[in-house]
């Protein structure tokens, strides 16, 4: 097969994204279909609305929010895996991204290149090493493990909503002025126990919040990245609440109420600059089920000091 470039309208073809939540501008696939180069440089005013995957670095420069390029590095590699998955309806199904090092904040209107390269392929698993580059540096560095499914299979659970009182209290939102409050995945504080480390906090994902038209169209899914961010916003929350004086190392879990898990995350390194969350690195994050609008979780962290 000749290398194929394909820009964001034919990346509609091989991906169940669209808008805000397609990313990147175009993408590059080797002959071999076993790398791929994205390029991504989103404008002032962007009319996908790709605005919303920043946050407001020290200084006030707008950047990239650290989950979203993990998101973007994913999607970089997916379409490699087009003609094997289209013939079935089958999608990519991240089940894993692990080794995580994000070097440096990222501007939001700077052009990123990322890079995906398959390096394992078999048992109905792929694993992608990627990594991005912005202005001449290196920023970030991962591994994506990617299984597949029928999209329709994936996306008709039961809808599971949070019942009863399960807030303790409401957030101080000034604690996250340093990004959208779309982007912002806590509702409540549950319960904190400065002695053991651990908070628990809540959310329900609304049916009109801004990601749910553009994954996926046709059966809507929550974005596994958001799920991380909520281990990260309630990672900040803790470390906020409990004084520690700089960055935390966070253990993490997103659940139902019947204590099924949604997401399981390890070692998750929150560190301050000029007052603001980054987070510079993550050993694993394990996807155990999807998340569809209208259902609600509890958010569990444990935080040491860094």
């Amino acid at each position: 097969m000749p290398e194929l470039t394909l820009d964001a309208e034919a990346l509609k073809s091989y991906l169940p994204h669209r808008g805000v939540n397609l990313m990147a501008d175009e993408v590059t696939l080797n002959e071999a279909r076993t790398e791929a180069i994205s390029r991504t440089r989103i404008p002032l005013g962007d009319p996908r609305g790709r605005e919303l995957l920043g946050r407001t670095g020290p200084g006030g420069r707008l950047c990239w929010y650290e989950p979203f390029l993990c998101e973007l590095m994913a999607l970089t590699g997916v379409p490699l895996l087009h003609e094997r998955l289209a013939p079935g309806n089958h999608v990519a199904v991240f089940s894993m991204i692990s080794r995580l090092k994000f070097h440096r904040t990222v501007p939001l209107h700077g052009e990123v290149i990322g890079h995906a390269t398959i390096t394992r392929d078999r048992g109905g698993f792929t694993v992608f090493t990627t990594y991005a580059e912005c202005e001449g540096e290196r920023c970030l560095e991962a591994e994506v493990m990617s299984g597949s499914a029928v999209l329709a299979q994936v996306a008709s659970g039961q809808i599971r909503p949070l019942v009863g009182a399960v807030g303790g209290h409401g957030l101080d939102v000034g604690l996250f002025a340093w990004k959208p409050a779309a982007v912002r995945f806590i509702d409540h504080v549950v319960s904190q126990d400065q002695a053991t480390g651990k908070l628990i906090a809540s959310y329900q994902y609304p049916h009109d919040h801004p990601f749910v038209p553009g994954h996926f169209p046709e059966a809507a899914l929550m974005m596994g990245v958001t799920q991380y961010t909520m281990v990260a916003d309630a990672a900040w929350l803790a470390r906020n609440a409990f004084g520690f004086p700089a960055g935390v190392i966070a253990q993490g879990v997103v659940r139902r109420q019947d204590g099924s898990e949604i997401i399981d995350i390890r070692d998750l390194h929150l560190v301050v600059e000029g007052g603001i969350p980054r987070i510079a690195a993550t050993k694993r994050i394990a996807f155990r089920e999807p998340m569809r609008p209208g259902d609600g979780v509890l958010v569990e962290v444990t935080v040491v000091p860094e």
